[in-house]
């Protein structure tokens, strides 16, 4: 709260504000002037909440001071101090609602007792003026999720919107639309303010709803018909002057009641920024139809990926090009997303090692990236990089002889196996366990056993530092037998249980955070 002492008598001035326990009564800041004139310009830029001031004062009086002040602040309240019968002043300060009067010479209780009322005035004001806004914000967020339902009938949305301070005529239009910002927690009020500054003299009102740090937010535009071309205008440039924010229209309609249709409108419209990240400001000229993903699209990509694994990213982009081929008939982008998280898991299954140079900690960070892309691009490039590092864990393998590197594959895809050893190795690929452990002593330096046992704690070393999954899922995970058996092992490796591992590697990553 700020107060504003006014005086001519500078040991009245700095007698009140030394001598009052300003903080006791909220007020945090106390500024003097020593005359009407000088008090009036401080109002201008100071704006204070109370005025203590001297009726009778060289240049311009208190009366009429407080008479131009109030036209500036007119919530301010104000507490006369009188030296004289001043009885011709009296009607004046009346008129201008003064709170109270303090005689000179001036006694600390008077004033404590003015100040009281004064402060008591304005914490009722300004309880009263947060009820009314809640109740206006909470009328307007009502209003908007009206009009987002179906069936709601026209008569209720104009009461609300009466409620709401809004004023429909015959003649008026509503546009619904959606907008995107690629800013971090985004501040969603700050945008409504620049979008309304922008559209001034061409709306009736607007209304932006989003929930708390989303990255999209919805609007509702009213305006005369003729400013349909106008308003087109405007938020073209909008987007062109604030880049980081998209904008996806839907159409003008003539009643309240359908702008669930005109929302629903902007909503297609967006989803198409998927394929155009550099358009931002997008208006469909007609719908377009969703067309569903086949299922049988995954045993494809099975058959491409066992067969040549390189060959697998030129697939992928193939597929996704004859998906998008129609501009009429399109899958949802989020179809898309889910689609390639498909093909990245069984990657990572059977790979984990391919994150190695893409600068994702974990698979679980790769995955939850992968699912947050808002572009078509994006999401290749994500893909891409991922196949980029498959392919160079099996550039690695060539140093080894094919069938070595077939088993190690086949070791790898078969992990969470309880059954995988060197017999199921040798079943498979028809060979006999001398030749397979001479094989395996000469290329890689150990037995396939020595082999598959690093393998399953090194997986089980990634599980822990990179999931929540408990203990005995991860042994499942891993094929081990069970979970006491797995710990057991755990601990002869490390020299610690699974669980003191994972909250070492916990310690480990905030401590690399920092």
């Amino acid at each position: 709260m700020k107060l504003l002492i006014v005086d001519d008598d500078i040991y009245t001035r700095e007698g009140l504000a030394e001598t009052i326990p300003w903080e006791l009564y909220d007020v945090e800041e106390v500024m003097q002037a020593e005359n009407g004139k000088e008090a009036l310009h401080t109002v201008s830029w100071y704006l204070p909440d109370l005025i203590i001031s001297d009726i009778r004062m060289p240049q311009k009086n208190g009366i009429d001071f407080c008479r131009e002040a109030v036209r500036l602040v007119p919530d301010c309240k104000i507490i006369f101090i009188t030296g004289y019968t001043q009885t011709e002043y009296l009607k004046d300060a009346i008129d201008l609602s003064a709170v109270a009067f303090i005689e000179k010479p001036i006694q600390p209780e008077a004033v404590l007792e003015a100040l009281e009322k004064a402060i008591g005035k304005i914490r009722t004001q300004y309880k009263t003026e947060q009820l009314q806004k809640e109740n206006l914000s909470y009328q307007k967020t009502k209003l908007f999720h009206l009009l987002q339902q179906r069936h709601t009938t026209e008569e209720l949305l104009q009461e609300v919107c009466g409620n709401c301070g809004f004023h429909c005529s015959r003649d008026e239009i509503y546009l619904s639309l959606e907008l995107c910002s690629e800013q971090e927690n985004e501040d969603w009020e700050v945008c409504r303010e620049l979008l309304e500054q922008y559209l001034k003299d061409s709306i009736d009102f607007l209304l932006l709803d989003s929930d708390q740090n989303a990255a999209k937010a919805e609007v509702v535009i009213a305006c005369r018909a003729k400013k349909q071309a106008e308003i087109r205008r405007k938020l073209h440039s909008f987007v062109v002057k604030y880049p980081n924010y998209t904008i996806a229209l839907g159409y003008f309609v003539e009643r309240m009641s359908e702008i669930y249709n005109s929302s629903h409108m902007a909503h297609l419209a967006m989803e198409q920024t998927f394929f155009s990240p550099d358009v931002h400001y997008i208006e469909l000229k007609h719908l377009i139809r969703r067309e569903f993903i086949d299922p049988g699209i995954y045993q494809v990509f099975l058959q491409v990926y066992r067969e040549n694994p390189w060959r697998i990213y030129d697939w992928y982009r193939e597929e996704l090009a004859r998906l998008c081929e129609s501009e009429n008939c399109m899958p949802e982008g989020t179809q898309l997303i889910a689609l390639t998280k498909t093909f990245a898991s069984q990657i990572l299954k059977d790979y984990p090692d391919s994150l190695g140079d893409t600068g994702f900690d974990s698979i679980e960070v790769y995955m939850d990236q992968l699912a947050k892309c808002r572009h078509l691009q994006q999401m290749e490039e994500m893909f891409y990089q991922l196949c980029h590092g498959m392919e160079q864990y099996l550039e690695k393998q060539k140093d080894c002889s094919r069938i070595v590197s077939d088993i190690r594959t086949f070791c790898l895809r078969h992990l969470d196996n309880v059954g995988l050893g060197g017999q199921m190795v040798m079943d498979h690929f028809h060979l006999s366990s001398t030749y397979l452990n001479q094989l395996f002593k000469e290329e890689m330096g150990k037995t396939i056993r020595q082999y598959i046992s690093e393998m399953r704690m090194k997986r089980a070393e990634e599980l822990l530092s990179q999931t929540y999954e408990a203990v005995d899922e991860i042994a499942t995970r891993c094929g081990y037998s069970n979970g006491n058996y797995f710990a057991k092992a755990f601990r002869e490796k490390h020299d610690m249980s699974p669980t003191d591992y994972r909250r070492m590697m916990e310690k480990h990553y905030e401590t690399k955070k920092q």
